[in-house]
């Protein structure tokens, strides 16, 4: 009888452990199933991610830079023609042929001294350079002036009046002596004379005939030939 039952038991328990191995091995392919439509789902999407059209890397980043770039070579363009001088007569400034304004201005380094009256100078022609000693190209510029003007100006066949406003006034005179300028050295308080001829960037030089008219302008530092191009403007032939 215990045998019986022994036998019995043993049946019972390896038809639990039997059935315990088909559920864990059902469970284990529900799982392998699984994992495998895991596996291909993933396959789809990246497959779907590739076929996407790509979209530029940092898009914003390069028009911000591009448009920086296009700000940066404007302000250099405008400097350039701005700032630096003119290889030609500028349209900048009154036109040629109109009537010279008329100025008295005091002189306050070079040479002479008290006041200049523009019309005691009529039957003479006349080079008005504006300038200022904080203008680099005024600086190169003066020394050519005061070689020009010994040369061919003191011996009566022009005038060369240099007129300053940018600087203190106290600051003419020392530096006519540094650069030995003989010629007179102005000084236009408020900068009027400077509005009235339209100075709008220096140095600038007017050249005006023996009968006060405009005949040709330069924004520029001038050279020998943009000297020579002027002064034959208002007749006076140098080589």
């Amino acid at each position: 009888m215990l045998s019986h039952v022994i036998v019995v038991e043993a049946i019972v328990l390896s038809t639990e452990v039997y059935s315990m191995t088909q559920k864990l091995s059902k469970e284990k392919q529900e799982q392998q199933v699984a994992r495998a439509e895991r596996q291909e789902f993933k396959a789809e999407l990246a497959e779907q991610a590739a076929n996407l059209p790509r979209k530029p890397r940092n898009r914003r980043k390069t028009i911000t830079l591009i448009v920086f770039a296009v700000i940066a070579l404007l302000v250099a363009l405008f400097g350039v023609f701005t700032l630096l001088p003119s290889s030609t007569p500028s349209s900048v400034g009154l036109p040629v042929g109109t009537t010279a304004p008329q100025f008295v201005l005091p002189v306050y380094g070079g040479g002479g001294s008290g006041m200049i009256d523009l019309r005691a100078l009529r039957g003479h022609p006349v080079l008005l350079n504006f300038w200022s000693e904080s203008c680099p190209p005024c600086r190169v510029e003066m020394p050519y002036l005061e070689r020009t003007y010994r040369q061919y100006g003191a011996r009566g066949e022009f005038a060369l009046l240099g007129i300053d406003q940018a600087d203190p006034k106290e600051d003419i005179a020392p530096f006519g002596k540094v650069y030995m300028i003989t010629y007179p050295l102005l000084f236009d308080p408020g900068g009027k004379i400077n509005a009235a001829y339209e100075v709008t960037a220096i140095p600038t030089t007017y050249f005006i005939d023996s009968n006060g008219v405009v005949r040709s302008v330069f924004v520029t530092q001038l050279s020998p030939k943009t000297m020579r191009q002027g002064l034959a403007s208002v007749g006076i032939t140098i080589p």
